[in-house]
């Protein structure tokens, strides 16, 4: 099969695409034939080898975490999935990724793709949607809280914030001043998370976006709550000042079915920007790095 390999730490000039044997299903686990793939901010940090240390991989990897398909085999012991179905799924960063023609992945981190969504569609949802729903979970938030969230627009803020409105809380968009409009057509309320806070008015906040995660800080109450899925700048919660959850999202094929059917019924949105073919993966990342507003998909 075809997949785009990294062959060493670097720039995209160390992607190729080569014949690679194709995976075969072991227990618990489906083979699927991947139609689609998207590029996340973290598969740029793991080109790059920022996280080698925390994320060992053997070269040449595939890299990719998000994926729809259809599964063509299923592994012993698998129920409620058959040969034929159309899925999203979240693949972990162990070098056997999803920018190949085909992947495996346990059926834990599978979901089934409503027939109204494109594979494309189905591509953007694992990471951004599961990431989401759980930073809101982490943070215990009930119907009628409001909760800041930076990165508003963002896959994984744009996640969070659907979901808030869906279970009946309030989201502020935390957001550059250029982008107050857009966040506010998203969230209703937003704010400049560029400015420090003028005062701590959050009980809860999700932090999805480094630049301004000091800030978004400070906009919380003593005692209050933030869900950080970006690192927490040192010195930022002196006097642990607030609770800080941070978290890395995790694989739950529950969750991932919840995903995809807001998705299905149009109360969950995760704008693709741009499509490239599989192999112009460099281009790809390049478009994410730039800072291409939307998810960027490669179609296989």
């Amino acid at each position: 099969m075809k997949a785009a390999c990294l062959n060493s730490y670097g720039d995209v000039d160390q992607f190729s695409i080569d014949d690679v044997a194709r995976p075969e299903p072991e227990a618990g686990q489906v083979l699927i034939r991947i139609e689609a793939s998207a590029v996340n901010h973290f598969d740029l940090l793991i080109r790059q080898g920022y996280v080698a240390q925390y994320i060992p991989l053997e070269l040449p990897a595939v890299l990719g975490g998000d994926a729809a398909g259809t599964i063509v085999e299923l592994g012993s012991g698998v129920t409620g999935f058959a040969v034929g179905d159309r899925v999203i799924a979240d693949f972990a960063p162990n070098g056997r990724g999803s920018h190949a023609e085909y992947g495996v992945v346990p059926v834990s981190a599978i979901a089934k793709l409503p027939a109204n969504l494109s594979f494309e569609q189905g591509a953007a949802l694992p990471k951004a949607g599961l990431t989401g729903r759980q930073s809101v979970d982490a943070l215990g938030v009930k119907a009628g809280d409001r909760v800041l969230i930076s990165g508003g627009l963002g896959g994984v803020g744009r996640a969070a914030i659907q979901y808030l409105q869906e279970i009946g809380a309030i989201p502020v968009a935390g957001v550059r001043s250029d982008r107050l409009a857009e966040a506010r057509r998203l969230a209703g309320e937003a704010l400049d998370i560029g400015l420090a806070p003028a005062d701590a008015a959050f009980d809860y906040a999700i932090s999805a976006a480094v630049p301004v995660a000091a800030n978004l800080i400070g906009h919380v109450r003593a005692g209050g709550r933030v869900a950080s899925i970006v690192p927490v700048p040192e010195g930022a919660n002196a006097g642990n000042r607030v609770t800080i959850h941070e978290l890395y999202h995790r694989a739950d094929a529950a969750t991932l079915a919840a995903v995809a059917d807001a998705a299905s019924r149009g109360i969950l949105v995760v704008p693709v920007a741009k499509t490239f073919p599989l192999d112009e993966i460099g281009a790809a990342q390049k478009a994410v790095a730039a800072g291409i507003q939307g998810k960027v998909v490669l179609k296989h």
